[in-house]
């Protein structure tokens, strides 16, 4: 029974102190991406007579004419000119030139740089 507790309590602490910080920019034309440090989730927003495209993974490829790329692990890895760069740990640590640095808890500590 004691252990059971330990557990919920851990588990309620994690979940409770976890965070993520939404990256955003946009293209020259004005469609908005947005990535989510640390995970990676990737979302877009599409202009007026956008077409989508997708690759062999059923992932977006192509919104409107920005290029979107992937890596190994199936995370996004370049959205037109903007290239996003992970860490060991697998949690997102550079979105074009901004730095994100985490704590020792995994947690987003700060930032530096811009997107672009």
């Amino acid at each position: 029974m004691k252990n059971l507790i330990l557990f919920i309590l851990v588990t309620f602490s994690t979940i409770a102190y976890s965070q993520g910080m939404k990256v955003k920019w946009e293209d020259n034309d004005g469609r908005e991406f947005s990535i989510t440090a640390p995970s990676g989730d990737f979302s877009y927003g599409m202009l007026a007579g956008d077409n989508i495209s997708y690759n062999y993974s059923n992932n977006v490829s192509k919104v409107g004419t920005v290029y979107i790329s992937y890596n190994y692990s199936g995370k996004v890895s370049k959205v037109g000119s903007v290239y996003i760069s992970y860490n060991y740990s697998g949690n997102v640590s550079k979105v074009g030139g901004l730095y994100i640095k985490y704590d020792y808890s995994g947690r987003v500590s700060g930032t530096s740089g811009s997107v672009r």
